[in-house]
C-alpha cells in the first residue's frame, strides 16, 4: 500500500495523516490509504470546538489538501462532521484527472452532473457520511483530495476523514461506523454496534425499544477507540457517562426509550421519570461509573433526585441548578435499566445508617453487584401477585423491613445463626413497597411491586 507522498496544509492547521494503525485512531484490517483526525490542542470547555469530548476543526477559509493518493477503480470515503448551515456547501472534493466528485453537507453527493441523495440533513446532529462508488475513468495514476474550502465561514465542524482505495464490505463498514458512532456520540440506524472484530456490543434486537440516543464508552485498539467519557450528540440527550479507566475489549453502551422527560407520581408521593435508559455492558468486570444528568429540561428541583437502577436507590454525589451527578455507580448486571425519581420515602431509605455517603452507594452494591456474581440477597417474584419470598445466604444475621410508599413499616423479618434464610409473606395488591434487607456485611434496598 502506498503512503501519502505530499500534504499541503493551509493556515497552519494541525492535522494528522497516517497509513497504518496507531495512537491516532487508525483502523487496521484494512488501514485507510488516507486518515485524518483532528488532534488540535483546544480548550475543552469550548463546546463550539468539541463533538462528544473530542476536538474538531471548525473550518473557515481553510483547506486540507492531499495530493498523490493512489488511483483505484473503486473507493470508500468516510467523513464525520457537523454542519451549522442548511446551505449546500462542499465538504470535500476528489479530482480524478479531468473529473471530480464532491461531498456536500445537505442531501447529496455530486458526481460530475449526477447527484445522489444520501441522508436527511439536520443542523442539530453530527453525521457519519459514507460513500462507496466507482472512480471516474482517468489517465492519471493519482487522486487529489481536498477537505474544506473558503466557503465554510466557520459553519462546519470537521472531526475525522478516511479514504480507502477499495469498496469495503458491510462487516468492515459496520466496525468502522460503530467506533466512530461511539467516539462522536452518534446514533446509528436500526443496526447492531460491533467492536473491531465484529462482536456485538449493542444488540438492536434486544434493545430495539431503547435504540435512541445510543452512546457508549469503551476501549478497542483494533478500531483505535479509547473513550472514557461520552454524551450523545443527538437531540434531546441529557445523560453523560464516565469512568476512570477501561480495559481492552470493554464497552458500556446505553440507549433510552424516547419517552418524555416528565415525571409520573404514584399514590405514595414518589415521582418517577417516564424516560428510561437501558445498559448493555461487555467485558466490564469491576468498573464503577459516573452518571451525570442535565436537569434543565426536567422542570423539577434537583435537590431530591435519586437514581433508580433496576430497583436499587442511589443518592447523588453533587447537584446544581443545571445537573445532578451520581458517582461510584455499580451496575447490578450487564443488562439493566435505570431512571430518575424523587420522593421523601426514597430519601428516608437511602439516608439510613447503612448507606455509604462517601462512596455514593449502598454497601451491598460494592459487595454483591459485580457482573456475573449472584447476589446474596434476593426477593422474588417481582412483580408479585401478593405473595413474596426473601432469600439470604452467607450471613450471620438478617433484618428485613418492608415499607409502603408513605414510609410506614408494614412487615418485619428477623433471624440469625443460619446458613440460609427464607422469609415469606403477603401484601395488599395494587401497591408498591420498599424492602430493606440488612446483614452484618451488606444492605440492599429494592422496590417490590404487587399487582
Amino acid at each position: 500500500m502506498k503512503s501519502v507522498k505530499r500534504i499541503i496544509l493551509t493556515f497552519g492547521i494541525l492535522v494528522s495523516c497516517c497509513t497504518v494503525m496507531g495512537q491516532d485512531g487508525s483502523i487496521s484490517s484494512p488501514s485507510p490509504t488516507f486518515h485524518w483526525k483532528c488532534n488540535t490542542i483546544l480548550n475543552r470547555t469550548n463546546s463550539r470546538d468539541i463533538i462528544n469530548h473530542n476536538p474538531v476543526l471548525r473550518l473557515s477559509g481553510r483547506a486540507i489538501v492531499v495530493d498523490s493518493l493512489p488511483y483505484a477503480k473503486d473507493y470508500t470515503m468516510i467523513v464525520v462532521y457537523k454542519a451549522d448551515t442548511n446551505e449546500e456547501t462542499p465538504l470535500w472534493q476528489m479530482t480524478f484527472g479531468d473529473s471530480a466528485t464532491q461531498g456536500v453537507t445537505t442531501e447529496r453527493f455530486i458526481t460530475d452532473t449526477i447527484s445522489t441523495r444520501y441522508v436527511e440533513h439536520t443542523k442539530i446532529n453530527p453525521i457519519i457520511n459514507t460513500l462507496q462508488q466507482s472512480s471516474p475513468d482517468s489517465i492519471s495514476p493519482f487522486i487529489r483530495l481536498v477537505l474544506g474550502d473558503n466557503t465554510f465561514q466557520g459553519r462546519i465542524k470537521l472531526a475525522e476523514a478516511m479514504f480507502f482505495n477499495k469498496r469495503l464490505g458491510n462487516s468492515m463498514l459496520r466496525r468502522i461506523q460503530s467506533a466512530l458512532a461511539i467516539r462522536y456520540g452518534i446514533t446509528l440506524g436500526p443496526v447492531n454496534y460491533v467492536d473491531g472484530n465484529g462482536n456485538k456490543i449493542w444488540d438492536h434486537a434486544d434493545n430495539g425499544r431503547y435504540h435512541h440516543r445510543v452512546t457508549g464508552i469503551g476501549r478497542d485498539s483494533t478500531s483505535g477507540l479509547y473513550q472514557i467519557r461520552s454524551r450523545s450528540e443527538m437531540d434531546g440527550a441529557i445523560l453523560t457517562i464516565a469512568t476512570d479507566t477501561i480495559e481492552e475489549r470493554s464497552f458500556l453502551m446505553i440507549g433510552d426509550d424516547d419517552e418524555p422527560l416528565l415525571f409520573e407520581q404514584d399514590n405514595g408521593g414518589v415521582e418517577t421519570l417516564i424516560r428510561q435508559w437501558r445498559v448493555q455492558a461487555t467485558g466490564m468486570v469491576a468498573n464503577s461509573f459516573s452518571f451525570i444528568f442535565d436537569t434543565r429540561n426536567l422542570l423539577l428541583p434537583t435537590d431530591s433526585l435519586v437514581l433508580l437502577i433496576d430497583r436499587y436507590i442511589i443518592l447523588p454525589s453533587s447537584s446544581t441548578s443545571n445537573e445532578v451527578q451520581f458517582d461510584d455507580v455499580w451496575l447490578p448486571s450487564d443488562t439493566c435499566t435505570f431512571t430518575l425519581a424523587r420522593g421523601s420515602i426514597l430519601w428516608q431509605i437511602a439516608q439510613s445508617d447503612t448507606y455509604d455517603s462517601k462512596g455514593g452507594r449502598f454497601t451491598s452494591n460494592a459487595d454483591n453487584s459485580y457482573f456475573g456474581i449472584k447476589p446474596l440477597i434476593n426477593i422474588f417474584p417481582n412483580p408479585s401477585a401478593g405473595h413474596y419470598t426473601i432469600e439470604v445466604s452467607k450471613a450471620k444475621w438478617v433484618h428485613a423491613f418492608i415499607y409502603n410508599n408513605h414510609g410506614t413499616l408494614v412487615a418485619t423479618h428477623l433471624d440469625s445463626g443460619k446458613e440460609h434464610y427464607t422469609f415469606s409473606g403477603s401484601l395488599p395488591l395494587g401497591n408498591s413497597y420498599y424492602v430493606k434487607v440488612t446483614t452484618e456485611s451488606a444492605s440492599r434496598t429494592m422496590k417490590l411491586i404487587v399487582k
